[in-house]
């Protein structure tokens, strides 16, 4: 008894249909070209490498930018504030306008030093600290606020 032997076909060339996908011939046979799920978006293997090269290209340069991303101000305290949280709530407040408009009452530096003195608006007898968000350079920046008549 004679066992058959087949021939294997020969592949054809990667073609393209109509929508998009490639495909080549062995015989008779349409072969489309095997689709690998990665991250949950479908990549062509053919293009498997390529993909992962781009990924990672892109999370190193995600982590560069990380790594040289300023660091953010420290928060600031509000005077005002009342409880175990000073933290300026930032935008969320009235007074806020790229930082406490309050601070920027006067264009001159403080009057006095004022850094461990009680501060009047303080509910709970806060002592004034560098940390706040009216102070500045030497003092809290509302003891720049003159009286017109003093002035003059």
């Amino acid at each position: 008894m004679r066992i058959p032997t087949f021939e294997t076909p020969e592949p054809g060339a990667w073609q393209t249909d109509e929508s998009g996908r490639r495909f080549r011939m062995i015989g008779g046979v349409k072969e489309y070209e095997m689709m690998v799920s990665v991250d949950g978006i479908e990549v062509p293997q053919s293009e498997l490498a390529a993909y992962h090269e781009r990924k990672r290209a892109a999370e190193e340069a995600q982590r560069e930018a990380e790594r040289n991303r300023p660091a953010p101000p420290p928060p600031k305290n509000c005077p005002f504030a009342s409880g175990l949280t000073t933290a300026c709530t930032g935008e969320a407040c009235a007074l806020f306008l790229k930082g406490c408009t309050l601070a920027r009452l006067v264009n001159r530096p403080p009057a006095k030093r004022t850094e461990g003195l009680q501060c009047p608006l303080s509910k709970y007898g806060h002592k004034c600290r560098t940390d706040c968000a009216l102070y500045k350079e030497t003092g809290c920046t509302l003891t720049a606020v003159e009286i017109e008549s003093e002035v003059k």
